[in-house]
């Protein structure tokens, strides 16, 4: 293991009180449209699909195509990137708003509706740090369709932008249920992230990644903290969809045995009302921070279980810069010497140290431009803190220099 590329990075500690190989061809035959343009093909031999690259040219929306003529189970997504600017939860409340009523399906509920009588085999939405995911799948072809034209409504023609009742309803609004009581606040994400910021495992993961990006978006909570979700107003909830949810800010993917053709008049049938507009949704890149830091976050318990332990985890920035192929699959192999099996030396030496009752801390996370890698011990008594911080990096300290043997 090269030191350099992995111990000399940003660090950051957390103390809490209480596939197959890929080839690349030109395709046989290839699928064009009038509205599109092509902008590069692929063959994945090792899984029989073709692949096909195009930029809509009245939208300028990227649409990736892979035919997969042995898959009948059919696959959509489109993915906005939504870089959050504070901490109210925008990315998280629209997410769950865009599925509450559109244009062409102005009922209620029409996510609950396709989740009883759709036959879908997958169907859900998802919010990251810095992007919001809308993924579909059917093996019926007409059921697909549907499901596609539903979800596409959804997120470029919501009801939400101009109903300010479905924002109160998923993001946060004032109860009373009897004029003596006091106001409580409600909300479907505000009750769903006071259940995320009792857990200490999130509020640990939390606080580490907003430690560790002061200065980009990744230092805000996508999902919302529930002290900060009542300070959005609706006007910066409309902005922000109108600013990020419009197609040439997108990347839409298909994938199946369906007719490649269709899948792109379709797509054009909604694409071809927007204009390709400049979109400054860029993830700027966190800048290398020399000094470790170290940050304690107290978190909630039940009176019954206060004791003196806590959980302990070390977290490092992995890249400042964008990460070639290589080094994504090194970093991948790494995290699984170092933590993947009992026997890989680093989970090894601190389940065998008795300073905590389990490993935490997850080990390589590379879901954003920059990676980080966490690690520690939950159960951990005050006093054997450092104890713990000091095993951990003088583990890395010598795999660096000695590297594994046969057996890791």
């Amino acid at each position: 293991m090269n030191k350099s590329a992995f111990m000399k990075r940003t660090q950051h500690h957390i103390f809490m009180s209480g596939g197959a190989a890929v080839s690349s061809t030109s395709i046989d035959k290839e699928v064009v449209h009038s509205k599109y343009v092509k902008l590069h093909s692929t063959k994945i031999v090792e899984y029989g699909v073709e692949a096909v690259m195009y930029r809509h040219k009245k939208s300028g929306a990227n649409v990736l195509s892979l035919i997969a003529p042995q898959d009948e189970n059919k696959v959509f997504g489109i993915t906005f990137r939504t870089p959050p600017e504070d901490s109210t939860g925008i990315p998280h409340i629209l997410e769950h708003s865009v599925l509450c009523g559109s244009r062409k399906y102005p009922v209620k509920e029409p996510f609950v509706d396709l989740m009883r009588g759709s036959l879908q085999t997958f169907l859900n939405a998802f919010t990251y740090p810095d992007r919001t995911c809308y993924p579909v799948a059917s093996m019926n072809t007409k059921d697909f369709y549907n499901l596609i034209n539903v979800y596409l409504d959804a997120v470029l023609y919501p009801k939400c932008v101009d109903d300010e009742n479905v924002l109160h309803q998923e993001g946060w609004h004032y109860e009373l249920e009897n004029k003596e009581d006091p106001l409580t606040l409600k909300g479907v994400v505000y009750n769903e992230m006071k259940g995320v910021y009792s857990s200490p495992d999130s509020l640990m993961n939390t606080a580490a990644q907003m430690a560790l990006f002061p200065d980009n978006t990744y230092g805000f909570d996508s999902g919302g903290n529930p002290n900060e979700i009542p300070n959005l107003k609706f006007e910066q909830f409309q902005d922000f969809h109108s600013s990020y949810y419009h197609p040439a800010n997108s990347r839409i993917y298909f994938y199946g045995d369906d007719d490649p053709t269709k899948r792109l008049e379709l797509l054009d049938e909604y694409l071809r009302d927007f204009d390709a507009v400049p979109v400054d949704s860029e993830i700027r890149y966190q800048k290398k921070v020399e000094d470790a830091k170290k940050l304690e976050v107290e978190f909630p318990v039940q009176a019954a279980d206060v004791t003196s332990k806590n959980t302990l985890s070390i977290t490092w920035v992995l890249n400042h810069h964008e990460l070639s192929p290589k080094e994504s699959l090194a970093l991948t192999v790494l995290d699984h010497l170092l933590l993947g099996t009992p026997s890989s030396p680093l989970r090894k030496i601190l389940t065998e140290s008795q300073l905590g009752e389990s490993i935490t801390g997850g080990g390589l996370s590379d879901e954003l431009i920059q990676a980080t890698f966490g690690v520690g011990l939950k159960g951990v008594m005050a006093d054997n803190c450092e104890r713990v911080e000091g095993l951990i990096v003088e583990t890395l300290d010598q795999l660096a220099a000695v590297g594994f043997n046969d057996m890791n």
